[in-house]
């Protein structure tokens, strides 16, 4: 059995005896590739909400973070090791792992209010990702032998996969070849390969689980409700009147008279007619853009873009394939129409169906995500270390 195949019975096994919401084994690899994680939804308490039943270690972690630390004089001004940022059920969210989570956004931050909404932010996202995670290993243990059976396979398979996805790529990219050269290399940059390890390893965990969750839902989407949607969003679907077109401009300033440049024009016809690409002739004898920046293709698609003006009615009544010579004050411009889109509906083929199957699919697994995760946040107890 293959390595994603195992994972994607593994979690759906888990979906289904924690869950009690699957009937059959999961196929994640059909699937569309999952969306990005998207603003943390909002917690309904942000300090200390109270769980649903009463947890002494939770309760003590909260208290001593609330406590004040008498600090000797000497190390007043030293470096934390590490940073909480929050506390989920016990479990720390520290300060290099936000960083690392938003690191983009945080060097393209403008202002130090902005800097700090990132930062609230990245927790919210982590925080999501700690409660399903913490829901989801709790099932799988109380499962018993099978469960942490299940639980072991599931982080070796996400170990290989971080091997195969992240590490063998980037030692590849900066010709590194251990993992210690890399690690060393991390530390370089004040980044740490364990915690981005970490990182890594529990999005995709959190991932998997979300769709194995929310499967059931996804493979309900047939043929109908593909089609209800097509139609009741023909605003989506709706093509305007363009053409796909190619162009030969040439400048009759160059040429000894306008007769002499309107003859070159139709022996760079002729030649199209007898196999010779348009393309090539354009880039070698245009005078104007399509052949030196746009390997002769020409300039607008809908009416009222297209250059010159002339063109836009003939093209518009030609047939693909067919090829003009239309006259214009400085020249002529040899005109090819390669596509015509004609307005209307986009037809309802193959490719508009798994468009629209895609959407609906993101669409219901971020509706339930969404949801899974405010159910577990009100039955955690969360504190944030603002």
């Amino acid at each position: 059995m293959s390595r994603r195949r195992c994972l994607a019975v593994s979690w759906a096994a888990l979906a289904s005896t924690a869950c009690g919401c699957l009937s059959k084994t999961s196929n994640l690899a059909d699937l569309p590739p999952l969306p990005a994680p998207p603003v943390a939804v909002s917690p309904e308490v942000t300090r200390a909400q109270k769980p649903d039943s009463f947890n002494p270690s939770n309760t003590a972690v909260c208290r001593l973070l609330t406590l004040p630390v008498d600090r000797p004089a000497e190390v007043e001004h030293a470096n934390p090791a590490a940073t909480i940022r929050a506390v989920v059920n016990g479990e720390l969210i520290l300060d290099e792992e936000v960083v690392l989570s938003c690191v983009a956004q945080l060097r393209a931050a403008r202002t130090p209010q902005e800097h700090k909404e990132i930062i609230k932010q990245a927790v919210e996202v982590l925080i999501d990702r700690e409660v399903v995670l913490q829901d989801a290993f709790g099932k799988m243990k109380r499962g018993g032998k099978q469960g942490e059976a299940f639980l072991k396979e599931i982080q070796k398979i996400t170990d290989q996969e971080f091997d195969k996805r992240w590490m063998r790529p980037t030692m590849k990219d900066k010709h590194i070849n251990s993992r210690a050269e890399l690690a060393a290399l991390m530390r370089q940059s004040g980044m740490s390969l364990e915690t981005f390890c970490r990182w890594w390893e529990r999005n995709y965990m959190c991932q998997q689980f979300l769709t194995a969750h929310v499967e059931p839902l996804i493979t309900r989407i047939g043929h109908t409700e593909i089609s209800e949607y097509y139609n009741s969003h023909s605003d989506e679907y709706t093509q305007p009147d363009s053409v796909d077109w190619q162009d030969i401009f040439l400048n009759a300033g160059r040429h000894a008279s306008r007769a002499a440049a309107r003859q070159f024009a139709e022996a760079l016809v002729q030649r199209v007619r007898q196999g010779e690409d348009f393309a090539n002739l354009s880039v070698e004898f245009d005078d104007g853009e399509s052949g030196h920046f746009r390997k002769g293709a020409g300039h607008g698609h809908k009416r009222g873009e297209i250059f010159p003006p002339e063109a836009e009615p003939m093209l518009f009544q030609m047939h693909e394939g067919d090829m003009e010579i239309i006259e214009c004050s400085h020249g002529f411009h040899i005109v090819r129409l390669i596509k015509r889109q004609y307005a209307g509906l986009i037809p309802f083929d193959a490719k508009v169906q798994k468009e629209i199957r895609d959407k609906l699919r993101n669409i219901v697994f971020m509706r339930e995500k969404e949801s899974v995760i405010k159910d577990l946040r009100r039955k955690a107890v969360i504190d944030r270390c603002d």
